[in-house]
């Protein structure tokens, strides 16, 4: 369910919930972070507040959201910390990767098709550092069935935050 939801300086729409918020910031505290999907901004203000770096990666258009990412990043005090990527997963992570670039956590919570989760995954491998994590929004949401089907087919998920379904590089 999308509400509107106090984070930091401001108030954002977003569907994680209050315990997914709480972990996804005990994932990300001290780490540089890549964030695929970022919509209106709630994850990457959350993910700023704590992390190191972000790096957010989205391509604007479904929500028209560029704007409301900048100011809630601007609101928080927050928009040296973060690296805004304007385009979709598909061609953004392999750049990233080119570039040697490389984070300690994934946040996936993007085009939520099956295709498109297994492709964010299979990048998000590639840009993990040595022990990082992969942690993915929307498991087992009854509105998002091609999140579970991506992640379920790859692996296990070692454990679940209400629907934040989390993976430790080996």
């Amino acid at each position: 369910v999308w509400r509107d939801v106090q984070i930091g300086a401001t108030v954002i729409n977003t569907s994680l919930t209050k315990a997914e918020t709480a972990e996804l910031q005990r994932l990300a505290a001290g780490k540089d972070v890549l964030e695929v999907g970022s919509a209106y901004g709630y994850s990457t203000v959350a993910l700023a507040l704590v992390a190191n770096t972000v790096d957010a990666v989205d391509p604007h258009q479904a929500h028209i959201s560029y704007g409301h990412l900048v100011s809630n990043l601007a609101a928080n005090d927050l928009r040296d910390k973060v690296t805004i990527d304007v385009g979709w997963s598909q061609n953004v992570l392999s750049m990233l990767h080119d570039q040697g670039w490389m984070c300690d956590l994934v946040w996936v919570d993007g085009d939520h098709t099956a295709d498109v989760v297994t492709h964010d995954v299979q990048w998000a491998l590639k840009l993990l550092r040595l022990g990082g994590v992969l942690a993915c929004h929307d498991h087992g949401e009854v509105t998002c069935p091609g999140v579970a089907a991506a992640l379920d087919a790859w692996r296990p998920y070692d454990y679940k935050v209400d629907t934040l379904a989390v993976y430790r590089q080996p």
